[in-house]
C-alpha cells in the first residue's frame, strides 16, 4: 500500500521548494558528509544555513521510514556518515556495535537537559561520551473518525479503547514493538520501560492481535481515511498535519494515562570527523534548535520553555496531566528486550 503519510514528516506546504533544496545539497556532496535521514524531515533552509556555515558539502540519503533507517544502518559500510535513528532501535545499534560513541568534549553545548529528557541523556552516556545526540521529539498518540464515535455517544480518552467491544477490527497498530508493548503496559498502570513483563501482559497483547485490522507504521492514516479503520495508534508529526486540514473529521487523544515521547538521534557509525562533529553541533545550536521547532510539528528538546508552549504549539491535542504522566522511551537491558522480542515474534508475527 503507498504511503500517504510518513511518520515525523513535516507539512507539505512548507516543503514545497524542498526538492530544490535538497537537490543542491546532494550536487555539492563530493568529498563532504553523507547524513541519512527521513525524507523531509529538515526543513531545507536549515541545511542550506548550515553548508553556508560550515563550509561542508552534504550528500543527503533519504529514506521513508525509520525502519528503513535502522535496516541501513545494520547493513554497514556507512563510513563517516551521521545517520538519524528512532529512540526505538538504539538499543540494538548500543547493543550490536552498529553506531560509535560520540565524545563530549567535542559538543559545544550543554548537557543540563530538565526533564523528561535527562533520563534520556543519562541513559545514553558512557563515561565522558554520547551514543547519540537527541535533536527531535514527538509524541505517541491516537486519531479517531469522529463521526463513528458519535454514533457510539462516547469518545475516546485513554489506552483502554483499544480493548473495547466496539472498537475490535477497526483500528489499526504501529508495527513496532516498542510502541505497542510499552502502551499496553501503560494501559496496565505500568511504565513504558518496565524491566519485566508483567503477568497480564501476553494475554492482553494477545487481545490486541485479535482486534488490530492493520499493523503499518507507515501507512495507517490510508485506512483511516479511507474509513477502513476507525481508530488508529500513530505519532504527532504524522497526525498533527491531518488534524489541522480536517478538523471536523478527526479528533486526536493524547492518553490520559500518559504516552511515549519518542526521540530521534543523531548518531555516528565511526567515530565523528570534523564535518560530522560539525553537523552534531550545528543542530544543538539553541536558535537553529528553536527554527527547527518553528517549522515543524517535531519540536528539539532543547526548546526551554516547553511546558509554556506545549499545547499552543507543539501538540495542541495535549493537556498538561497527560504529558506530565508520559515517558522518554529508554533502552531496555537485554533480558527484557529479548522478553519483548519474543512476546512480538509469538504474537505479531506468527500466523495462529
Amino acid at each position: 500500500m503507498a504511503t500517504l503519510m510518513q511518520r515525523r514528516h513535516f507539512c507539505q506546504g512548507l516543503f514545497a521548494l524542498g526538492a530544490i533544496a535538497l537537490s543542491g545539497c546532494q550536487a555539492s556532496a563530493h568529498g563532504g558528509l553523507t547524513v541519512h535521514l527521513l525524507r523531509k524531515s529538515l526543513p531545507p533552509q536549515l541545511i542550506q544555513r548550515f553548508r553556508q556555515q560550515a563550509g561542508v558539502g552534504i550528500h543527503l540519503r533519504l529514506q521513508e521510514t525509520p525502519q528503513a533507517l535502522a535496516d541501513t544502518l545494520a547493513a554497514g559500510n556507512l563510513g563517516s556518515a551521521v545517520l538519524s535513528l528512532g529512540d526505538a532501535w538504539l538499543n540494538q545499534a548500543m547493543s550490536q556495535h552498529q553506531i560509535a560513541p560520540i565524545p563530549k568534549t567535542r559538543i559545544q553545548n550543554r548537557f543540563d537537559w530538565a526533564e523528561p529528557w535527562q533520563p534520556l541523556l543519562q541513559a545514553i552516556s558512557q563515561g565522558d561520551t554520547l551514543w547519540g545526540l537527541p535533536y527531535r521529539w514527538g509524541a505517541t498518540a491516537l486519531i479517531y473518525r469522529r463521526d463513528f464515535f458519535a454514533d457510539l455517544g462516547w469518545e475516546p480518552t485513554d489506552w483502554d479503547v483499544l480493548w473495547h467491544p466496539a472498537v475490535q477490527g477497526h483500528y489499526s497498530l504501529l508495527n513496532t514493538p516498542r510502541e505497542v508493548i510499552g502502551l499496553t503496559l501503560k494501559s496496565l498502570g505500568l511504565s513504558y520501560n518496565s524491566p519485566a513483563p508483567h503477568p497480564e501482559l501476553r494475554e492482553r497483547l494477545q487481545h490486541l492481535r485479535q482486534g488490530c485490522r492493520f499493523l503499518s507504521s507507515d501507512a495507517y492514516l490510508q485506512p483511516l481515511m479511507l474509513g477502513s479503520t476507525q481508530l488508529a495508534v500513530g505519532w504527532s508529526t504524522d497526525l498533527l498535519p491531518l488534524l489541522q486540514q480536517d478538523p471536523q473529521t478527526y479528533g486526536a487523544v493524547f492518553p490520559a494515562s500518559g504516552t511515549a515521547l519518542w526521540v530521534d538521534l543523531w548518531v555516528c557509525p565511526r567515530e565523528p570527523n570534523a564535518a560530522a562533529l560539525a553537523w552534531l553541533n550545528y543542530w544543538w545550536q539553541p536558535q537553529v534548535a528553536e527554527r527547527l521547532s518553528q517549522f515543524s510539528p517535531a519540536p528539539s528538546p532543547l526548546v526551554r520553555n516547553l511546558r509554556e508552549t506545549l499545547l499552543s504549539r507543539y501538540i495542541p491535542f495535549a493537556t498538561p496531566t497527560a504529558f506530565a504522566k508520559s515517558e522518554v522511551l529508554l533502552p531496555l537491558d537485554g533480558a527484557t528486550q529479548k522478553a519483548y522480542d519474543t512476546l512480538w515474534q509469538e504474537i505479531f508475527l506468527t500466523s495462529s
